[in-house]
């Protein structure tokens, strides 16, 4: 279980966050490490029960949870009151791990996906942040990174906010020397040329998403955690 301190919990593992987003999230789900902390944002409780598996904490305004007597009384809740953040972000505030695995957040309705990019450029710590999607993966980064992902691979880099890179190799068309932000410059649809793929941010800047297939979960995840997230 977490410690908890001045409504921070702290993990000295990767952590699995769980929304209430109607995707398929089992194949993800049963490809991660089954002793990983489970974590449902409010209406995620009910994705996680009708897998047969209970959250550890949920966290959120509690407007999409189902009735209390369906979770098990080891389970905490924490009451969080307010409609101007949503509950994608008052779990992200309150979460401190090595990585945050989310699933259910992306694919399902345009605006809920919307919401989940806005929460991760609202992010005041420099902790990743994995998306996982039926069809893509995204990771919120706000340095460098080195993933070993297949020649040929499709790789996108969108600015969480305004981010220079000083370098990059690996890449068919390079990010050397560009300033990224959304509404001037975005880096979509880009392609792996060689590997492992290598991109150095420039200190200072608001982060940005490397979004990848979902099938390079595995290498994206071990770009952060050199393999291990237990």
């Amino acid at each position: 279980m977490p410690k908890v301190a001045k409504d921070v919990m702290r993990f000295s593992t990767a952590v699995i966050l769980v929304g209430a987003a109607p995707v398929a999230i089992k194949p993800v789900l049963t490809s991660l490490p089954g002793d990983l902390p489970l974590i449902a944002a409010d209406g995620g409780a009910s994705a996680l029960l009708a897998l047969g598996k209970v959250p550890d904490v949920v966290i959120g305004d509690m407007d999409s949870l189902i009735s209390r007597d369906a979770l098990p009384s080891s389970v905490e809740l924490i009451h969080l009151k307010g409609q101007d953040d949503t509950d994608f972000e008052k779990c992200l505030a309150r979460i401190e791990a090595p990585l945050i695995i989310c699933l259910g957040f992306l694919e399902a309705r345009f605006d809920h996906s919307l919401a989940a990019i806005h929460a991760l450029m609202c992010l005041r710590h420099d902790r990743p942040v994995l998306l996982a999607g039926d069809t893509d993966v995204l990771l919120r980064l706000t340095g460098d990174v080195e993933v070993a992902l297949p020649l040929g691979s499709r790789i996108s880099v969108w600015p969480l906010g305004r981010q220079s890179f000083e370098s990059s190799m690996g890449l068919r068309w390079p990010l050397t020397g560009l300033e990224m932000a959304p509404g001037e410059m975005i880096g979509i649809s880009n392609e792996v040329s060689d590997t492992p793929v290598k991109i150095a941010a420039t200190s200072g800047g608001d982060g940005y998403a490397l979004i990848a297939p979902v099938e390079a979960m595995g290498a994206v995840i071990a770009a952060v955690t050199d393999g291990v997230i237990a």
